[in-house]
């Protein structure tokens, strides 16, 4: 499958990396190509590819967002957002305000949710919000000293939804808590942000969340 991929930072790298581990074709789409040169040879694979964002957006059958959370409707839009219709959306971003240091702010209301807003802009598209409240090292190697963490997701397509959860399974994920709507993502977000005070506390990023039923 064709995967496209808006961003150039870890995040995007790393699921680069983790998709190509699939044997999918990845796309990676960004402003300045010379970002990922070394990922690109590390790469080492003629189905690793790095493009502009409307390169990813249009290659992708499955497109992944993610950019910086205050600049994903922008980079949406350099992308072209007639390169989303039919299809399945990742997003990965969270709403940070940086304005004020390293340590940011949370920039979003109930209702008014990241999550909520890309599926507003691309209203063709079935938005997953996914990923975002955990470190991109773990993302496709999730296990813990201490046991394995849950996936949290929010959208309105199952299918959609169906499919994330079966990528992140051949990753290692072995449980997901589906939140039901994108109208969840603000609690997602939320939690992301949760999981950026406890770092910053305590100066450590390997923490990760489960959510225990029994």
């Amino acid at each position: 499958m064709k995967i496209g991929i808006l961003g150039s930072g870890d995040v995007a790298k790393t699921l680069g990396s983790g998709l190509l581990g699939l044997g999918h074709e990845v796309t990676l789409g960004t402003r300045n190509k010379s970002k990922l040169d070394e990922w690109l040879a590390k790469a080492n694979n003629p189905k690793a590819k790095v493009g502009s964002f409307a390169d990813a957006a249009a290659s992708g059958e499955i497109v992944f967002l993610t950019t910086h959370g205050t600049a994903t409707i922008s980079a949406i839009d350099l992308a072209d957002k007639k390169n989303f219709d039919g299809k399945i959306v990742i997003d990965v971003t969270n709403p940070l305000d940086f304005s004020g240091g390293a340590s940011p702010k949370f920039a979003v209301t109930p209702g008014n949710s990241l999550g909520e807003q890309i599926q507003k802009h691309l209203s063709k598209s079935k938005v997953v919000k996914a990923f975002n409240s955990i470190g991109a090292h773990i993302m496709v190697n999730p296990r813990r000293e201490e046991g394995m963490p849950d996936l949290f997701i929010a959208g309105n397509d199952a299918d959609a939804k169906k499919w994330v959860i079966e990528m992140a399974q051949k990753w290692g994920w072995h449980s997901a808590v589906d939140l039901g709507g994108i109208e969840n993502s603000y609690w997602l977000e939320a939690l992301a942000m949760f999981w950026i005070i406890y770092g910053f506390k305590n100066k450590s990023w390997s923490h990760a969340f489960k959510l225990l039923k029994k």
